[in-house]
């Protein structure tokens, strides 16, 4: 068994979330009487929500089957460079703070390179000038993608 967060949206604009617990073998997901008083409650009044687990970087959509609720677990990525492209391209929130904070430091060194840079030229002529300018613009660019990965969900 394994724990996961659900996320339960209504087209009111109800929003449930929960953890519950999981088998990742089978896919069946086991959710608290509260949640699934709620559930019966909302049935009576909503049309279907849109019900999501998030596992292992996926978001995938939970099926009423026979009374219980279950996912399809996709097959993970094999070990080597196929589980660090996964990584890459699916990062949890957590991972996308941490990388946007790396790019905000980045982009300090950056700006500071820039005028450094600046302020060590013997003379300034176009070279100087066109560094100096890629350096802070690429400043700019990775502070732009910092903050579009800092922002919250």
């Amino acid at each position: 068994m394994k724990l996961a967060k659900v996320k339960i949206e209504y087209s009111s604009g109800t929003t449930i979330m929960d953890r519950v617990t999981f088998d990742p073998t089978t896919g069946q997901v086991h959710l608290a009487p509260r949640v699934l008083g709620l559930l019966g409650k909302m049935e009576e009044s909503e049309c279907s929500p849109s019900f999501t687990l998030e596992y292992m970087g996926y978001i995938l959509p939970v099926t009423n089957v026979g009374g219980g609720y279950a996912v399809t677990i996709p097959a993970g990525p094999r070990p080597g460079w196929r589980q660090i492209v996964h990584a890459i391209k699916t990062p949890t929130k957590d991972q996308r703070q941490q990388n946007g904070r790396l790019l905000h430091t980045l982009s300090a060194a950056s700006i500071v390179g820039a005028v450094g840079y600046a302020h060590s030229a013997a003379s300034w002529d176009l070279l100087t000038a066109v560094n100096t300018i890629a350096l802070a613009a690429l400043g700019l660019v990775l502070w732009y993608c910092g903050y579009f990965n800092m922002k919250g969900e």
